[in-house]
């Protein structure tokens, strides 16, 4: 894995210190206080990285693309359908509702196999409908499993019209940087994506690669919930129509999320923090990348 150097906070950094990363093509990332990469430093014989975003750049109009678009959809169904097994246990009376759903969403994701051998152009909205469809027989089977209050039994976003959509609207967000960030050490061009190509001055390779990651997301906020860590009446504001994250709940959901990105986990045959299994993920991709045939 490439390595990298990130730098959160103020500091100084020595001529000396710059040039020997410059040398062993380490990138010196400097990140805002929302995790966001704002500047970076590298080698200007960093040769390797311009063909990278060469190779990126003709992968995201290709049938490959589309492959790798449904291998991300499906890795977020098999971590969807580990969530709700994982609920059985702890809803042992709305376990023959989970199964069914569990197995509603698998009959589903085989529709993703159909669109393989086509550009993302030409397949994104059938992509994005089966999607769709999933996370409606998901967040259908979740909503019962929560304490009342919490969720209104549909996924909603601007506004969120109940505390969990609020929270996991907010933790999304939180999460968006850290993928940008992987991205960014991998040598990707972050604003270069597939499925969320048309979305003009966004990081939309963030927002394709994100998928697989969402329902580490969820569970975090889904086990708050049935430990009655989230309090709607301490944590959130109604306001414009919608339900927001107060003061008093952001400063409960951040820890609870910067935690969660630096507690060690088994994914993939690797133990590492959330956050490097993130990091990792974009390497390989970037990896991958670069095997492919570079046409002029």
């Amino acid at each position: 894995m490439q390595a990298e150097a990130a730098v959160t906070a103020a500091c100084t950094l020595s001529s000396k210190a710059v040039m020997l990363a410059a040398r062993h093509q380490i990138p010196i990332l400097f990140f805002n206080r929302m995790g966001e990469a704002e500047a970076r430093l590298w080698s200007p014989y960093f040769s390797s990285l311009a063909e990278l975003r060469r190779q990126q750049a003709l992968f995201v109009g290709s049938v490959d693309a589309t492959a790798w678009l449904v291998r991300l959809f499906m890795e977020k169904t098999e971590g969807k359908a580990a969530l709700l097994h994982w609920l059985k246990n702890r809803r042992p009376g709305l376990a023959d509702d989970l199964g069914v759903a569990m197995g509603d969403m698998h009959t589903l994701a085989a529709g993703y196999g159909e669109l393989t051998g086509q550009p993302p152009a030409l397949c994104s909205n059938s992509l994005m409908g089966i999607e769709g469809s999933i996370a409606r027989c998901y967040w259908q089977a979740v909503a019962p499993c929560l304490p009342p209050g919490l969720h209104a039994g549909t996924r909603s976003r601007r506004p969120a019209l109940d505390p969990f959509n609020a929270t996991l609207n907010y933790l999304y967000g939180m999460l968006y940087p850290v993928v940008e960030g992987a991205l960014f050490a991998a040598g990707l061009d972050p604003y270069l994506g597939v499925l969320h190509a048309g979305q003009y001055d966004k990081p939309t390779l963030a927002f394709d690669l994100i998928e697989p990651f969402r329902p580490w997301v969820d569970r975090l906020l889904i086990e708050a919930c049935l430990q009655d860590e989230i309090a709607p009446l301490a944590f959130f504001d109604n306001k414009d129509g919608g339900v927001f994250l107060n003061k008093a709940g952001k400063r409960f959901i951040i820890p609870l999320f910067n935690d969660f990105m630096e507690t060690t986990t088994q994914y993939d045959g690797r133990r590492l923090s959330n956050k490097n299994h993130i990091y990792r993920y974009a390497q390989q991709f970037a990896n991958e990348l670069r095997k492919r045939p570079l046409y002029s």
